[in-house]
């Protein structure tokens, strides 16, 4: 065997100055940097999708259907990398999202996206006033939102919260933009009177256009003379609202003798509660870049200032979403489940090496690593966020594995006699291939989630893989150098006897049973493996969008085209028996948002709760009350849930068909909350235009829907400055009254003829029919989407095979079809990559040993420990009643990259052991060795596995309000456990049958060549 020792060790041993220098400025350079990484909740990452909006009032869904939402479809479906293409028409705006592969350039996709509309912008109808694009970044998440309730009318206090709480959260350093939603500033609004109108003679659109020429502020030119130059400006911008009241239309005739003009409020068409009271809305966002909990406290300490302003008594201000409040309680919660675990391993290494010295060189790991990471990933551009936090906690454990195994060889070694320097270079050279190749295999089991296939789950293990492999490298390096170096300096008795332990002789008796009897053995160890197949018929996949337990949604469903009012109406009663039951529900607060059509309330919940929330979810679904305008139902989360679309050609089959389906769904085991959210009794009122008489007057169908569209939608005009008020928008209506009544619509003026007044109805027919309240269409096919939750203790495997055993029983029409979407899809594209990715894990794990051993075949032995550690993976969910979702897969994910690490430390005593001892029988060797790796082993284990036992079982969260750690804690710990154990006895058993069959390999393939030698010579 070569015992020049390894350089860098050599170098440490001869350069111990140096090697301390250079890490003590790395550890103070780390130290400094981190201090300057930024504190975010997510990484700053690009969403792979585009939305487009284009707003378009008072119109109906099929007219936007018609007229905006299928000229951009057509043009946007040209855009090349689109994976899923949607889009929404709905009373007021057309919605376009498309979705892309995680792979794409979505900031060339957004300048793609834009010029295709920009070639269709001609063919959209003229009074589109904007085409709105958006992107979506993590960072563009507001990190709190404010709510502002009072039991005062806040309707009039726009100017109040601009001046006293918008205006200084914009100053504070870090806040990039304050939105301020739920109240709005007064408009000039100029109301036409049509009576007056008519007994005048005059017609709207010649107000306008005079309305239209007097009110401008343009450059004209200049004066020029040798001396100077002057800026000429012709201003006829109004002023006070008695110069519009004033302004001539026509001789002996002003505005105000047939319109009012005032100041107004804009008409409600949205509407918040917070606590049973009137509610205003200001999101904060913060700037790129920004240390989130920094600018959160600068920011919270201007709204904590504000609620002790005197002109803000009986105003009720709310924090919502605090994001910065999620990322400290996640890092809180990460800490003391860190050092919870360090204390752990710190007492388990103490017990097995029974030295202070040599555990704190040891444990001295662990801080070091991850402060020279944290500077690393300082300049490498990365934050310090809850998945950099998670890969992080994740390497805690894993952090002294390299260093327990490195002391351990070296106090070997130097207990067998001779110069400490020497012994330590010969302990570090014996476990330098196995220290490596274990580092090695824990870091490559990431390299497919990092150049594989990207989707979310990749991109965010990125984070995570970051943190680890960084953190594994430097404990890597510092085992190689500084830990040698410092065990030198260390005065210990060492054991000279080399006496092996009473745990060591158990594990020697064991071992040699094994390999006594190898037929027996691997029989048993294939029962072991097959037993799997009980825990994974019982174990299943959950549902992943896992929410938020601070709080659930309740969605009203409307049922009809009802007014705001009749809409609040309806909110107020769920309000009030929410409130009636406040301390039985555990409730804190209640925040509803509600519109024409559409209302929705956050049920948020005192912490720490006393029950399951799907315990209190169900007691409130039992008795909460019957609503004639509306079905609640509890709402399914950000990833709008479980979902079945409907496709086909005609909406109004769609929805027959989906009426028909939903209670079927809803009858399913395990399913709850089952709706597809179409709204009944929508109308629209249809004007049809008489063409004779529109040719008799000399009119066009563009005039006649433009008083129309000026009517019930009413125009814009140029801004009105005033010295108090600041830039108000002016605009054009008529009388409330005419967007109330259907008469006097018909009466409308549309047309003064030879001082005739033309109306409405001698024009066009008014009809009223029924409509569509929203069109759907999934890549551009007509559809319908029926979201659902599971209910308690249902999985989603078991949901999924009774869905689809109904929806295939069920005759659709002929072109029509349905599909699972949702957290169905999500699940599956999800654990198909990480599959693929487990998959290539595995394959360059092999690789990497194979190139380290110099074999093929060796390999082998450690690659079945895999196996076992899944087996123990499925009886430990089976037994802890833990559902395999991400977060579980996740944990296996990591799980493989360490559960061979043993593996590779036995193998590569055994393989040293033959080159030093040949003369010696196999089978000695191999129990000979594997006995002298037991504690290493154990210790590694030992600390790994304590360091995630409090995340295992305690509430730890993901971000303070995501996925629990726990699953992926439980993985890996179940895992590792049961694949020690076994791997203790089966790698040395697999070890030794891969050897006897190479011999039998290599005397047959001997024999044959001696034979066929005979035959051919």
């Amino acid at each position: 065997m070569n015992q020049q020792p390894l350089a860098l060790t050599r170098m440490a041993l001869t350069r111990p100055v140096t090697i301390c220098m250079l890490f003590i400025s790395m550890l103070v350079f780390g130290i400094l940097a981190s201090r300057m990484l930024p504190l975010e909740k997510f990484p700053g990452i690009d969403i792979p999708q585009i939305f487009i909006n284009v707003p378009y009032a008072n119109a109906t869904p099929a007219e936007i259907e018609r007229l905006i939402t299928r000229p951009l479809e057509e043009a946007l479906a040209t855009v090349t990398g689109i994976k899923q293409l949607r889009s929404s028409s709905n009373e007021n705006s057309a919605e376009v999202s498309l979705e892309f592969n995680w792979e794409q350039d979505i900031n060339s996709k957004s300048i793609e996206v834009r010029e295709r509309l920009d070639s269709i912008r001609h063919l959209l109808p003229k009074d589109v006033e904007r085409v709105l694009v958006f992107q979506f970044n993590t960072n563009d998440m507001p990190i709190f939102q404010l709510r502002i309730s009072s039991q005062r009318d806040l309707a009039m206090a726009y100017d109040l919260l601009e001046r006293q709480i918008k205006r200084p959260l914009e100053r504070v350093h870090g806040v990039s933009k304050v939105e301020l939603y739920g109240v709005q500033k007064r408009q000039v609004v100029i109301r036409l009177n049509p009576d007056k109108m008519r007994a005048l003679n005059i017609d709207a659109a010649s107000i306008v256009r005079v309305l239209q020429q007097n009110n401008f502020a343009i450059t004209a030119g200049e004066l020029r003379n040798p001396e100077h130059s002057i800026l000429v400006k012709p201003v006829g911008e109004y002023s006070e609202l008695s110069q519009i009241a004033a302004l001539p239309l026509r001789p002996g005739l002003t505005l105000r003798e047939v319109a009012t003009v005032a100041l107004e409020l804009p008409k409600a068409e949205e509407g918040r509660h917070l606590d049973q009271t009137y509610a205003v809305g200001m999101n904060v966002y913060k700037e790129s870049g920004a240390n989130l909990v920094e600018v959160a406290k600068a920011a919270l300490a201007v709204v904590a200032a504000v609620d002790k302003d005197p002109a803000f008594n009986g105003i009720s201000l709310y924090i919502m979403d605090d994001m910065a409040d999620g990322v400290t309680t996640s890092l809180t919660d990460l800490l003391t489940a860190g050092a919870i675990g360090a204390v752990l391993s710190f007492i388990v290494l103490y017990i097995f090496l029974r030295h202070l010295g040599s555990t704190m060189v040891v444990v001295l790991a662990v801080p070091v690593s991850i402060c020279i990471a944290l500077g690393i990933m300082y300049f490498l551009d990365y934050s310090l966020n809850i998945l950099s936090m998670m890969g992080l906690m994740l390497a805690i454990g894993m952090l002294v594995d390299n260093a327990v195994v490195v002391t351990e060889s070296i106090f070997r070694e130097r207990s067998l006699g001779g110069d400490i320097k020497t012994a330590t270079a010969r302990g570090v050279r014996r476990v330098s291939l196995a220290v490596v190749a274990g580092t090695a295999t824990t870091a490559i089991v990431f390299l497919p989630n990092i150049i594989g296939q990207k989707m979310q789950l990749t991109i965010f293990l990125e984070h995570v893989a970051i943190a680890i492999c960084l953190c594994l490298a430097v404990s890597l390096l510092m085992a190689l150098t500084l830990i040698p170096l410092l065990t030198t300096k260390l005065n210990m008795q060492l054991n000279t006897s080399n006496t092996p332990t009473k745990l060591e002789r158990v594990y020697r008796r064991i071992l040699s049973k094994v390999m006594a009897y190898p037929r027996w053995s691997s029989v048993a160890a294939l029962l072991i493996l097959a037993s799997i197949v009980i825990p994974i018929g019982v174990v299943s996949g959950g549902d992943d969008d896992e929410q938020d337990n601070s709080r659930i949604f309740v969605k009203y469903n409307i049922q009809g085209n009802y007014a705001l009012a009749e809409v609040e109406a309806e909110v107020v009663r769920m309000e009030n028996y929410l409130y009636a039951n406040q301390d039985k529900f555990e409730i804190e607060s209640v925040y509803s948002y509600y519109r024409s059509g559409e209302a929705s309330s956050t049920i948020i919940f005192r912490q720490p709760l006393s029950q399951p929330i799907a315990e209190l979810k169900q007691a409130i679904r039992d008795n909460w009350p019957s609503l004639v305008r509306a079905k609640p139902t509890f709402g399914w989360g950000s990833n709008d849930g479980l979902q079945v679309h409907l496709l086909g050609r005609s909406t109004e089959v769609l929805m027959r068909l989906a009426k028909d389906v939903e209670p079927i769904l809803a009858n399913v085991s395990g399913l709850e909350d089952v709706s597809s959210a179409i709204s009944n009794g929508q109308q629209e009122l249809q004007i049809s235009l008489q063409l004779a008489q529109l040719q008799r007057h000399g009119l066009t169908a563009q005039q006649v829907a433009d008083a129309v569209s000026l009517a019930l939608r009413g125009t814009n005009l140029r801004t009105f400055r005033s010295s108090e008020q600041g830039e108000l928008l002016m605009r054009v209506l008529y009388d409330e009254r005419v967007s109330t009544s259907m008469s006097e619509l018909a009466a409308l003026p549309i047309l003064t003829k030879d001082g005739v007044v033309i109306s409405l109805s001698q024009l066009a027919t008014l009809t009223v029919a029924p409509r569509l309240d929203k069109i759907s269409r999934f890549n551009r096919q007509t559809g319908i989407a029926i979201r659902m939750n599971l209910s308690k203790d249902a999985t989603m495997d078991k949901v999924r095979e009774d869905i689809s055993q109904i929806m295939d029983h069920i005759a659709l029409p002929a072109g029509y079809s349905w599909s699972f979407q949702g957290s169905f899809q999500r699940q599956d594209e999800s654990q198909q990559v990480m599959m693929v990715n487990m998959l290539l894990a595995v394959a360059m794990i092999y690789l990497v040993m194979a190139a380290l051993f110099e074999s093929i075949l060796l390999p082998t032995a450690v690659i079945g420990s895999l196996l076992f550690s899944l087996v123990g993976v499925f009886w430990t969910f089976l037994f802890t009643g833990t559902s395999m979702g991400i977060m579980g897969m996740i944990g296996m994910l990591v799980l493989m990259g360490i559960v061979v690490n043993n593996g590779i430390v036995l193998v590569d005593r055994i393989n040293q052991d033959r080159e030093t001892y040949p003369e010696l029988p196999l089978l000695e060797v191999i129990i000979t060795a594997s006995e002298s790796r037991l504690r290493p082993i154990l210790m590694t284990v030992s600390t790994t596995v304590l360091g995630l036992l409090p995340l295992a079982f305690g509430g730890t969260q993901i971000g303070g309000d995501g996925p629990s750690y726990a699953p992926m804690a439980v993985a890996i710990v179940g895992g590792l456990l049961f694949s020690t154990l076994t791997s203790l006895v089966l790698v040395p058993l697999t070890y030794w049958g891969l050897i006897q069959l190479n011999t039998k390999w290599l005397n047959w393939r001997s024999t044959a060549r001696r034979w066929a030698n005979k035959v051919w010579l």
